[in-house]
């Protein structure tokens, strides 16, 4: 994979003297940067924090992968659910999202999250504890299912005639629909500004418009990344589908590649077909309109209080987007069952063989419980959703020579019976003849690799 960080070299002295900036210190007043987490070299983004005489920050420096239109998003992003939900979200004091300035690369200055991440605090909560951030988590996918476009995308602010960077966030405490916008460290370049006018055209509610497309599986840098143009919102999700797995639209598929991602659109659709009546899946599903969700939502992005297991904030909404609903849903941490309950990539499913205690059970019944009492589609997302889940992250798994499983899993879906011919008919394809076709590419691929002296890291996949 190659390193996002490559051709960056940051200035750390100078992100110091713009935290001084922003909040009008002398240079002895603010600490110096002290990283946040291990191993910075290989994030997609560095995350500092700087001690000053009354809070801690936070600085995030964001690498160069989709320039601008991923910290626009983000920015964008945190801003829509502080004003319009209860969900905390770190503050963002001030942003630049051009990497030409003197830090040397896009960054946000952010409120500090108290708590410890999810990950690592969960085994020291009890069971009331858990069953607490069980009702947060529920809450939390509950108010994001409510906010709504008619389309996929991901949120901007909306662009005046000039570029408003010196906007503050208005200090309204009586309004949950207040209109937050953070303030730019300075005005965008005009041709930036052009560009995020240009594809960010989708209007929906407030000072907010829809743009590209910000998904991880986007930005590999194993593989191309598309630009803007070729992540435009979608109106169906059959159409979002199809613009993850193909890594853009046009394509950004390599010739080799692409076969597999086409055979992983096409058990969508036949999988899609399946439900014409339902309003989460199916057709019907898209005239219900699209959620607004996360898009990274694991549990090293919660954070929670050791103590009582109250949700304290959540970080890195980058990918934030509307998206269909039953694509987001799938629980977090020790809450998530898809690899649970369903083959994921070449991986077998775990079948609950870690719950250990009656308490579990308990548990796991808790959050489903509480899904389906507070939304039906929610519950329905959850459970429903993990096979169209498990194609989609198929669709957009790395490339077979960068070590990728999609055609090992569409073969084990298929040999494993998970489409019930019984039930759905004969499956979408002749499987044997793809299988046929799929070595001749890849053996050609691999003959091509060694010609060029490029590695090989391949394995035939299983015959159905």
């Amino acid at each position: 994979m190659r390193d996002p960080w490559a051709s960056v070299s940051i200035d750390l002295d100078a992100l110091q003297n713009i935290v001084c900036q922003v909040f009008r210190l002398l240079p002895t007043q603010c600490g110096p940067p002290i990283p946040i987490g291990l191993n910075q070299e290989a994030k997609y983004a560095r995350v500092y924090s700087f001690r000053l005489p009354s809070r801690t920050v936070v600085a995030r420096l964001v690498s160069p992968a989709k320039p601008i239109f991923k910290t626009e998003n983000e920015v964008a992003a945190m801003d829509f659910v502080r004003s319009r939900t209860s969900i905390p979200v770190p503050e963002v004091f001030a942003y630049c999202s051009e990497s030409s300035n003197p830090v040397g690369t896009e960054w946000l200055i952010m409120e500090f999250v108290q708590g410890v991440e999810m990950k690592s605090g969960w085994s020291n909560l009890g069971l009331p504890q858990k069953r607490k951030l069980a009702i947060e988590l529920v809450n939390m996918y509950d108010q994001l299912s409510r906010l709504k476009a008619d389309c996929c995308g991901g949120i901007y602010h909306c662009f005046g005639s000039v570029d408003d960077w010196a906007v503050t966030a208005a200090s309204s405490s009586t309004s949950r629909m207040k209109n937050l916008r953070t303030s730019r460290w300075e005005p965008l370049r005009p041709e930036s500004l052009r560009g995020l006018r240009s594809y960010c055209n989708c209007s929906i509610q407030g000072a907010y418009k829809l743009g590209p497309i910000n998904d991880f599986s986007l930005l590999y840098f194993v593989q191309a990344i598309p630009p803007p143009s070729q992540t435009p919102p979608t109106f169906t999700s059959e159409e979002y589908f199809k613009l993850l797995a193909f890594n853009g639209n046009p394509p950004n598929r390599g010739y080799y590649d692409l076969p597999t991602r086409e055979k992983c659109v096409e058990l969508f659709q036949s999988i899609w077909k399946l439900y014409p009546n339902s309003t989460v899946f199916g057709s019907q599903a898209d005239r219900s309109t699209f959620c607004f969700s996360h898009g990274d939502l694991h549990s090293g992005n919660i954070f929670i209080d050791p103590k009582t297991g109250a949700i304290t904030g959540i970080i890195d909404w980058e990918a934030a987007a509307f998206r269909p609903l039953w694509a987001d849903v799938y629980g977090v941490g020790w809450f998530e069952e898809g690899d649970q309950r369903f083959i994921f990539g070449a991986h077998n499913p775990q079948n609950f063989e870690g719950d250990t205690s009656p308490g579990d059970a308990e548990l796991r019944a808790f959050f489903r419980t509480e899904l389906y009492k507070r939304n039906s589609d929610l519950f329905t997302s959850f459970l429903g959703g993990i096979e169209l889940r498990a194609v989609l992250h198929a669709a957009t798994d790395y490339p077979r020579f960068f070590r990728g499983d999609s055609d090992l899993f569409i073969s084990r879906y298929y040999r494993l019976g998970y489409w019930n011919e019984d039930r759905r008919g004969a499956f979408p394809w002749d499987m044997m003849a793809w299988w046929h076709r799929r070595l001749d590419l890849d053996e050609e691929e691999a003959r091509l690799r060694r010609e060029a002296g490029l590695p090989l890291i391949y394995e035939p996949p299983p015959s159905p």
